[in-house]
């Protein structure tokens, strides 16, 4: 049972980093297209700054989970 749970922990994970990386990149794009626009530079900033915090709190965690799983 304990193995199982920890894949499907690790499958949430894996998922939510690739949410993360999708949100990331759209933001990318909306900055890029709001050049000059300056509530949307400063909002994609302050959005980028929140995706980073979650991007390093799950990333690492994600890596280490799926390290895990293919030992």
């Amino acid at each position: 049972m304990r193995g199982k749970h920890k894949q499907e922990e690790g499958g949430r994970l894996s998922e939510m980093k690739k949410k993360i990386e999708e949100i990331e990149r759209l933001v990318l794009d909306l900055k890029e297209l709001g050049k000059g626009v300056p509530v949307i530079e400063k909002n994609a900033r302050s959005i980028l700054s929140f995706v980073y915090v979650l991007k390093l709190g799950i990333s690492d965690v994600a890596e280490i989970t799926d390290k895990d799983r293919r030992y």
